[in-house]
C-alpha cells in the first residue's frame, strides 16, 4: 500500500525514472527517422521535430508505430518500442513540515468551541499538484478536528460499543470545519530526484494537540493542564470542574 506517506515519494520518482528513460528511446528513434542528432530534437505538443526546423518533425504516434517491430523495422541492438519499466526504492523517508496556528474561542456557560481562524504553513518539497496538495491538507486537518473534539468510542463494562452508528459516533461535517488559509514552502528533499516530501499525515497529526493547546489558552483562568483529547463540551464541564476543587 501506500502508507507511510509514500505515495509520491515512490511512486512519483519511478514514474519520473521511467519517463526519462521513453524520452531517451523517443529521442533515439527519432533521431533515425528525422537524421539528426538526439541533442538537436525538441519534443512539443505531442511532436519531436529538428530544433529551429519545426517542418522536419515526426508526431509521437507515427513514432510508435514504427518502433513497434510488428510495423517497422528496428535497429539491430535497439529495444522495441515506446516503453520502459524503472524502480525507486529511497534509503530512507522523505517527511514533510509545517507549522500550524489556531484561534479558538470558548462559551463559558455551555463550553462550546468555536475555531475562529486557522493557518496553515506548508512544505512537502516540490509540489507536483497544488490543488491535490491542498485538498489533502484539509482532509487532514478535518481529520484532526474529528479526533480533538468529535470522535470517541464508547463501550459498557460487557465490552458492547455503545455508539456504533453515525447518529451516535460524531464526526465534523462541512459546515463545521473552518476555512484553513494556508501557504506552501517549497524546500525540495535531497533523498529522492524529484525532491518530494510525503504529505498525507502533515495535515492531521498536528491539529489535535493544537486545539487542545488553545483550548487550554482560551480557559487560563482556571488553570487547566489538557492532556487529552478528545474535549467535547461535557469533558470541558469536567476539566473545569475539577480545577475549581
Amino acid at each position: 500500500g501506500t502508507f507511510a506517506s509514500r505515495g509520491a515519494v515512490v511512486a512519483g520518482n519511478a514514474i519520473h525514472a521511467a519517463s526519462l528513460a521513453v524520452r531517451r528511446k523517443i529521442l533515439d528513434k527519432a533521431s533515425e527517422e528525422l537524421e539528426a542528432d538526439p541533442e538537436d530534437l525538441e519534443l512539443v505538443d505531442g511532436v519531436v521535430r529538428v530544433k529551429g526546423v519545426p517542418e522536419s518533425a515526426i508526431p509521437l504516434g507515427e513514432l510508435a508505430r514504427r518502433a513497434n517491430p510488428m510495423r517497422g523495422a528496428v535497429k539491430p541492438g535497439t529495444e522495441p518500442g515506446l516503453e520502459a519499466t524503472d524502480y525507486f526504492g529511497p534509503e530512507r523517508g522523505a517527511t514533510a513540515s509545517g507549522v500550524h496556528a489556531m484561534i479558538v474561542e470558548v462559551d463559558p456557560e455551555t463550553m462550546m468551541v468555536q475555531i475562529k481562524r486557522h493557518v496553515v504553513v506548508h512544505d512537502c518539497g516540490t509540489v507536483i499538484n497544488p490543488m491535490i496538495l491542498e485538498g489533502q491538507v484539509q482532509g487532514g486537518v478535518a481529520q484532526g478536528l474529528g479526533n480533538a473534539f468529535y470522535e470517541q468510542l464508547h463501550w459498557d463494562d460487557n465490552g458492547q460499543l455503545l455508539n456504533a452508528s453515525f447518529m451516535d459516533f460524531l464526526l465534523p461535517t462541512a459546515d463545521t470545519v473552518p476555512h484553513v488559509e494556508m501557504d506552501h514552502v517549497e524546500t525540495p528533499s535531497p533523498l529522492n530526484p524529484l525532491g518530494i516530501k510525503g504529505a498525507g499525515e502533515a495535515g492531521a497529526i498536528p491539529v489535535a494537540p493544537l486545539f487542545a493547546q488553545a483550548v487550554e489558552d482560551a480557559l487560563s483562568d482556571y488553570g487547566l493542564e489538557i492532556t487529552e483529547i478528545p474535549l467535547s463540551p461535557n469533558r470541558l464541564f469536567e476539566l473545569v470542574t475539577e480545577a475549581r476543587g
